[in-house]
């Protein structure tokens, strides 16, 4: 999938599978937007913490390139890679509802000085399927 960064997207995930996602970063004139120095987060919230206002318990998951679920699979080119174990996506619909839906965004960011550069890179819904073979 390519998306222009600052892009509203929607995925999909099915509760119990694996979630695999690679995602090309393009700027505004179409080429490839360079993610190298980077790290990347993202964060997936309950439509009540949407906007991170309500408690902690509102994260479903949390995504980075330090746990290893987001990957730069090629930083110069813009390519990322969202890669979650089957066991954990269960965690993002754990009644197995037939849809649940959620909340997302990705950040990269890199450290100067004593602050953080942060630039949001993508936002939106995730529709997580329930689990019907289990």
């Amino acid at each position: 999938m390519s998306v222009f960064a600052s892009q509203s997207c929607g995925l999909h995930v099915t509760r119990g599978a694996t979630w695999n996602t690679r995602i090309e970063f393009l700027d505004c004139a179409g080429d490839p937007l360079d993610l190298s120095g980077y790290s990347l987060r993202m964060q997936v919230r309950t439509a009540a913490g949407r906007w991170g206002m309500t408690a902690d318990e509102t994260l479903a998951m949390e995504l980075t390139t330090d746990n290893g679920r987001l990957v730069l699979t090629d930083p110069a080119a813009g390519v990322i890679s969202i890669a979650v174990p089957a066991a954990e996506t269960v965690q993002l619909n754990p009644d197995n509802i037939r849809r649940c839906q959620l909340y997302y965004s990705i950040e990269a960011y890199f450290p100067r000085g004593g602050e953080e550069v942060v630039m949001p890179l993508m936002d939106g819904s995730i529709t997580v399927r329930g689990e019907t073979t289990r």
